[in-house]
């Protein structure tokens, strides 16, 4: 007796897919240009140059990011939806994090510069107001240590490992963003000048000497304003547009602007950057155009409609204020937001 078992079903299966195999195979055949994608410009008979990062001992800047936060003491929750350190830590492997609270940022400016700079522990323990003593640390920070520092409610869109090109990196000490550009921002009523350098984001390389001057103006003018008053640091009462003009974003731009001129003969005032669409580079200074800091001045989505331009947007900020006083006469919130 013959028994004849007939075929399983994974018998069939490996047929049809032979089958189907076997046609797409004839099919490209006979028709070769069918379904074909183009090649990348780039990739038909050229090299696509490809920069490796840079090893930390031939870039100026250290692969390092601050962030400050010193607690108000009027604040019981705080909006978490605006602080991004996380999202910080995410967007660059390979950096190291800290966030100084007032403990540690007292421990770090004795520490550094007690023995030598005495006047600057001084100044920074008469401030009682937290903004401006926000901005003094983080001049000293990047002094001192160098690296990234960034406001609270600064939220990365792009790794700073491509803030710039690695060829560029190489000979930069210092990424200066603009804060507000009368001819392309709506929003910059804010601001009294044509355009503005930001302080909320700044990169820079240990010890430069642009920090160098802005760390000495903030204590003479900070002096300067105690004098006014007739009292001492300690005992001044240091109202918003104080705080701007004496180490905010008003006072760093005249330091910034006084160094750029210095580096480059034709500018002659802050009109020049006005307008600005790629970064420039004066010396080792790189100065950004104003959405790479300031990606909300563009739509929600850090799009400029009908460009090509938002490969700018490196951060946004998202402006909480925490720092304001709801006075201005007095101590605000939290610094570093």
């Amino acid at each position: 007796m013959i028994l004849c078992h007939s075929p399983g079903r994974s018998y069939y299966v490996a047929r049809i897919l032979v089958g189907v195999v076997f046609a797409l195979i004839t099919f490209k055949l006979l028709f070769p240009s069918f379904l074909s994608l183009p090649l990348p410009q780039s990739s038909r008979g050229q090299k696509t140059e490809v920069i490796p990062r840079p090893p930390a001992s031939e870039i100026p800047i250290p692969r390092q990011i601050w962030q400050i936060f010193f607690a108000p003491a009027d604040v019981e929750i705080l909006d978490e939806s605006v602080i991004f350190a996380s999202e910080w830590v995410f967007m660059s492997p390979g950096y190291g994090f800290h966030m100084f609270n007032e403990l540690d940022a007292a421990e770090f400016v004795d520490t550094t510069f007690l023995p030598s700079r005495p006047e600057i522990p001084a100044t920074y323990h008469a401030l009682r107001n937290p903004a401006a003593k926000s901005d003094f640390l983080r001049y000293l920070l990047l002094l001192a240590r160098g690296g990234i520092y960034t406001d609270l409610d600064t939220q990365p869109l792009t790794r700073p490992e491509d803030w710039l090109p690695a060829s560029n990196r190489r000979d930069t000490s210092l990424i200066i963003g603009l804060e507000s550009d009368s001819t392309r921002d709506r929003a910059a009523g804010f601001a009294t000048e044509p355009v503005q350098f930001c302080q909320f984001t700044i990169a820079a390389a240990p010890d430069h000497p642009l920090l160098r001057r802005m760390v000495d103006r903030t204590i003479a003018a900070l002096q300067d304003l105690a004098r006014r008053q007739n009292t001492t640091l300690d005992q001044a009462v240091l109202g918003d547009e104080d705080v701007i003009k004496a180490s905010g974003p008003k006072g760093w731009s005249q330091v910034v602007l006084e160094w750029i001129k210095e580096m480059d003969a034709s500018v002659t005032g802050l009109h020049d950057f006005q307008g600005m669409d790629e970064p420039r580079y004066y010396g080792d200074v790189a100065v950004l155009p104003v959405e790479s800091f300031r990606s909300d001045y563009l739509c929600g989505w850090g799009l400029r409609w009908g460009t090509e331009k938002s490969r700018k947007c490196l951060v946004r900020h998202y402006f909480a204020g925490a720092w304001r006083s709801s006075k201005n006469t007095g101590s605000p919130g939290a610094g570093g937001g």
